[in-house]
């Protein structure tokens, strides 16, 4: 149906001037200006709308989420901020546990998903008063007699009981998983503490046995739509999708009002799946416990300066984020290198090989310089090959100037998530960077001539698009302090990186998505101020009077 819409600023893109009016027809923006233009370029009859506040903006589109993880887990975020401490948080995991259904009880019969295991996800290691994650024996006194995985807000770092260990097969001689790490205690005792591939491992089979039956998440994930579309948000990409559930993923939510792509994994997060037509996630180093690589001279910068900070007013913080990152190692190349690295890594040559045969795209998890070095590297060893596959680097939190420059000059998208620096961002700075390094290096990515998208990596950080903008804009972390101010960006560079930057790396961006430029989809949402106009750090908490999806109406707010 053709309709006009006038009445306050509609933004069209972010470098230029709002206009006044917009035309829609079947789907697509067809005239944008002045009312009176507009009115004449739209069919007879169009009908008409006048919006009484606010603006109008290019709807929202988050690149890199878990919207999956999200439906198929109820337990998702059932710990977030919610314990101050390790006994509070295993206390509270106590009273999860008690109103849980025992196993093969009546009520455990109404949920065909419930299995033997019980599974809480949402505490953050840093932020509890220890710094650490609780260990087994600590869950035990909470869970003594069933399997329990307790899960951090990003997943790369997790905790099992006594029963869960049993379970998993895990003891004192059980060798650390390729990509992962066992934690020990000082007689080689596994501390119930399990890392990136060993939490993944942990994952899969502590996971609800309807997780791959559609059905038994449509709801939630129906629900999940809704709280996309109350951002503003009409596409999507998730970022670890099962392949045999791909699908009817994308089906569900499409049939809510949000366009999705799935990036695809096999049985666990861990394992890409590859196929014609598809993208492929594949994990090159780890979250939290990132590749990074580092100079004698950088390792001894850092290693001073965590040195003074381990003696400073945080220097419990300062210890624990040392002890996270390990022990440095110098390997053939003379530099030395931290984090922890999966298989993929070194196999990326091959996976590049694979993916370009196969006719996919790669969306490639490098967090540390590292990995993003080794992505460089890869390229580089086959250029025929690298140009051939649809490629994009997920986070790239720390890098230096020379890879930003090699990431721009080969054209490659950079999935950012400035919305680290508020959740984690006062941690990771509590020791200096070492020379030369960039923590989340939006400034320099930019000005190196990378395609810039922001994503919110939901439910690692909050879901609102407008954390990720402001924190691009202001550079504060969740104390209030600037880290590295630098590399902040403009609000209107911000904002695009959350439109028009997130629909090139979904491969869209020559639809005009991202735009309501004429010709474009008619994606859209109206606020009730103008963000464009207003104080960036006032900006996150704010929610979308309407949101359109191709010209129709998928979101109403209560408030509108």
């Amino acid at each position: 149906m053709a309709r006009i819409l006038y009445g306050v600023p509609i933004h069209l893109r972010f470098d230029r001037a709002p206009v006044d009016a917009l035309g829609l027809d079947e789907g697509r923006v067809v005239a944008a200006g002045s009312l009176s233009s507009v009115r004449a370029a739209m069919p007879t009859g169009a009908s008409e709308r006048r919006l009484d506040r606010g603006a109008v903006l290019p709807a929202f589109i988050d690149p890199h989420l878990h919207a999956y993880l999200v439906a198929s887990d109820p337990s998702t975020d059932a710990l977030l901020r919610k314990a101050l401490t390790v006994r509070e948080l295993v206390d509270l995991v106590g009273r999860l546990a008690a109103a849980a259904p025992a196993p093969g009880s009546a009520l455990a019969s109404v949920d065909p998903g419930a299995g033997s295991w019980l599974r809480y996800h949402g505490y953050e290691p840093l932020l509890l008063a220890e710094h650490r994650s609780p260990t087994a024996a600590e869950l035990d006194r909470a869970v003594p007699d069933r399997p329990l995985h307790v899960q951090s807000r990003t997943y790369h770092e997790s905790v099992v009981n006594s029963a869960g260990l049993d379970a998993l097969g895990i003891g004192r001689t059980t060798a650390d998983p390729p990509g992962g790490r066992i934690l020990r205690d000082g007689r080689g005792r596994p501390t119930g503490v399990l890392l990136e591939s060993a939490s993944f491992l942990a994952e899969a089979a502590s996971g609800r046995a309807d997780a791959l039956d559609p059905q038994a998440w449509r709801g939630r994930l129906e629900a999940f739509a809704r709280r996309l579309l109350s951002h503003g948000i009409t596409r999507i990409a998730d970022a670890a999708v099962p392949a045999v559930v791909a699908a009817d993923f994308c089906s569900i939510l499409d049939a809510a009002g949000v366009a999705a792509q799935a990036l695809l994994v096999g049985s666990r997060i861990d394992e890409p799946h590859i196929a014609a037509g598809s993208t492929a996630k594949v994990l090159l180093d780890g979250g939290e416990f990132c590749h990074l690589c580092m100079t004698g001279s950088q390792l001894g910068s850092l290693l001073r300066g965590s040195f003074r900070a381990g003696f400073g007013p945080e220097g419990a913080t300062s210890r624990a984020v040392g002890m996270r990152a390990g022990m440095p190692r110098r390997e053939t190349d003379r530099r030395w290198h931290t984090g922890l690295r999966f298989p993929t890594e070194e196999a990326f040559p091959a996976l590049l090989r694979q993916a370009a045969e196969a006719g996919g795209g790669l969306a490639v998890h490098a967090v540390g310089n590292g990995a993003v070095e080794s992505v460089l590297t890869g390229l580089a060893a086959d250029l025929v090959v690298a140009r051939s596959v649809p490629l994009r680097v997920e986070h790239a939190m720390v890098l230096e100037a020379w890879q930003a420059a090699a990431l721009g000059g080969a054209g490659i998208p950079v999935v950012a998530q400035p919305g680290f620096l508020v959740t984690t961002g006062h941690e990771l700075t509590i020791s200096p960077m070492p020379p030369g390094f960039r923590l989340v290096p939006l400034r320099q990515l930019r000005e190196a001539g990378v395609p810039l998208a922001f994503s919110s990596d939901h439910p690692a950080t909050p879901l609102d698009p407008f954390v990720a903008v402001s924190a691009a804009v202001t550079r504060l972390d969740a104390r209030g302090l600037a880290i590295d101010p630098s590399q902040a960006l403009t609000l209107a560079e911000a904002l695009t990186a959350q439109t028009q930057g997130a629909a090139h790396a979904l491969g869209i961006g020559s639809t005009g998505a991202g735009t309501l430029e004429p010709g474009s989809p008619a994606d859209l949402a109206w606020w009730p101020v103008d963000p464009v106009a207003a104080d960036p750090s006032a900006l996150p908490g704010l929610t979308a009077l309407e949101t359109w999806r191709a010209g129709e109406s998928v979101y109403v707010s209560p408030l509108a």
